[in-house]
């Protein structure tokens, strides 16, 4: 009878034994779990981070697009004005070429009836 608790008690304790490296094992991969959580949270925040800057550099050169097509807007609408003005110089010259005619036609009939009034006296 002495030998059965003697038995038991070694039973046991080998159970134990046995069971202790698991207990360990389970901890040291619940570690490697967050260890991997965390290497995952670092590489999502790098990929983050490297999207950033990339929009970043996106927009900047948009921006610089945008700013060369507003200076060019900007060129294109002074030399409209700059055409308009000129268009408006020319048509105020023409206008008055135009009346210097008038009178110059007027002028030289004048002339032509002074001249024959002249001949006939």
């Amino acid at each position: 009878m002495k030998n059965k608790p003697l038995f038991i008690a070694l039973l046991s304790g080998m159970l134990l034994l046995a069971s202790s490296p698991s207990f360990a094992q389970t901890t040291q991969t619940e570690q490697e779990r967050i260890t991997e959580q965390q290497k995952t949270k670092a590489e999502a925040d790098k990929q983050r981070l490297n999207d950033a800057s990339d929009l970043r550099r996106d927009t900047k050169a948009d921006a610089r697009v945008a700013k060369a097509n507003a200076k060019e807007a900007k060129r294109i609408d002074k030399e409209a004005a700059y055409a308009a003005k000129q268009a408006k110089r020319a048509s105020k010259m023409e206008a008055k070429a135009q009346r210097n005619r008038t009178d110059a036609d007027k002028q030289s009939k004048k002339a032509a009836k002074a001249t024959q009034k002249s001949d006939l006296n």
